[in-house]
């Protein structure tokens, strides 16, 4: 497989030349790990989706990725080179764990980046934590089970979990919007997971769930499960949808009238920037939980924009935000540990912040989720038309459960 080189030119921005990661102490000496150690070259392996309905998302995080890398960085870390291997995962498990256990024998790479599915995740993790020969930074895989089940500390999360997106939302609804809720949900892992977590938080916090109502991937017609959402005679929903099922849902949720009896909120997947387009004033008024919003009003932010924007012609989306700081914690691993040592950049990158665009990021000691903040957003009017998503709280540094990790 050809190594992709520098393929972008370095760009002189002057946010561009000034940011960086969170600075802290070198590691001294070498702590007996893998990888390449001494070599002055940094290779990252990207175990993504490069075709099929998720290719765009696998693009997005590489674009991050090589943003912070190639043109901020100019195409080194620490006076090393950085070399790039790709190969499609196409979303399934078997093909992932394939392309890790070559990534990892025979290409030698010091970090896997990937993958977007939790299944591929869970494939991919047996052969990261027997190897010990890389940093895992997935970018995407939410599963909190990655997490809960032999928790390895070679795994860093630079996206989020499933308990993050859903859980936080529930005090807001509860305080804010209604003290009753529908849940709706896709039914898979992920959608069910999503519904769970936020109605046991919901409940906590003193709510009632009235019902749940769940609906197969790739629904089309969502008429019979609106009538049992309408039926229900809750004040509000909390969804769980993505994708073109995000799309479909928002559209017939509006067109059944149910905007107006009922506030659908819901994990910010269900109205988020790739989304957001194609669902329009359908989704105007409703509640979301993201930890990133590309119009969120923060200098770090909006410079990001700006970069990713000049660079790759398009606005920056979660899966962008989620490659950026991948490259961010490439980059601190490396300078931590003085060099590519697998086991010196676990040490040097756990419990480290990162400089990200989506607010405040931590690696928790004991499991290497993020700690961050999250945003609520309410979805508006964006100036020159369409819609876009407003941040009208910010919770800060939100961290979840261990599930029994502690590395």
């Amino acid at each position: 497989m050809p190594h992709e080189k520098r393929s972008e030119q370095y760009s002189r921005r002057k946010f561009l030349a000034g940011s960086g990661a969170v600075a802290g102490a070198s590691i001294a000496g070498c702590l007996g790990g893998g990888g390449g150690g001494g070599s002055d070259t940094v290779k990252i392996g990207f175990v993504l989706p490069f075709s099929g309905t998720y290719s765009f998302l696998g693009e997005s995080i590489v674009n991050g990725v090589k943003l912070r890398l190639d043109q901020q960085l100019g195409g080194e870390i620490d006076g090393r080179t950085v070399e790039y291997i790709r190969q499609d995962t196409g979303a399934d498990p078997a093909t992932g764990a394939s392309i890790t256990q070559e990534f990892l024998q025979s290409e030698n790479v010091d970090f896997i980046v990937g993958p977007v599915s939790s299944a591929v995740a869970g494939a991919m993790k047996p052969e990261i934590a027997s190897a010990g020969s890389a940093i895992w930074l997935n970018a995407n895989a939410g599963n909190y089970k990655l997490v809960q089940d032999n928790c390895t500390r070679y795994h860093f999360r630079t996206s989020f979990n499933t308990w993050q997106t859903s859980a936080p939302l529930a005090s807001y609804v509860k305080d804010n919007i209604a003290d009753n809720v529908v849940l709706s949900y896709a039914n898979y892992t992920f959608g069910q997971q999503s519904k769970n977590l936020f109605q046991e938080a919901f409940e906590e916090a003193g709510g009632t769930v009235v019902d749940e109502i769940g609906a197969p991937l790739g629904t089309s017609d969502y008429s019979s499960f609106l009538q049992e959402i309408e039926n229900s005679g809750a004040d509000a929903v909390f969804s769980f949808f993505a994708g073109s099922d995000a799309v479909n849902y928002i559209k017939q949720f509006s067109s059944f009238g149910l905007n107006e009896k009922m506030t659908q909120t819901g994990s910010g997947f269900l109205l988020s920037a790739d989304t957001l387009p194609a669902q329009g004033k359908a989704a105007l008024g409703m509640y979301s939980l993201l930890h990133y919003t590309p119009t969120k009003q923060s200098d770090r932010n909006q410079a990001f924009v700006e970069a990713y924007s000049g660079q790759y012609d398009t606005t920056p989306n979660v899966y962008a935000c989620q490659g950026y700081d991948s490259g961010l914690a490439a980059e601190m691993a490396v300078k931590e540990a003085g060099g590519t040592d697998t086991d010196s950049m676990a040490s040097g990158l756990a419990g480290k912040e990162l400089d990200s665009p989506r607010g405040y990021f931590k690696f928790k000691s004991s499991t290497h989720d993020p700690i961050m903040d999250m945003d609520v957003r309410q979805v508006v009017e964006a100036d020159g038309g369409g819609v876009q998503n407003e941040v009208v709280e910010t919770l800060s540094q939100v961290e979840g459960p261990t599930w029994g990790c502690s590395l």
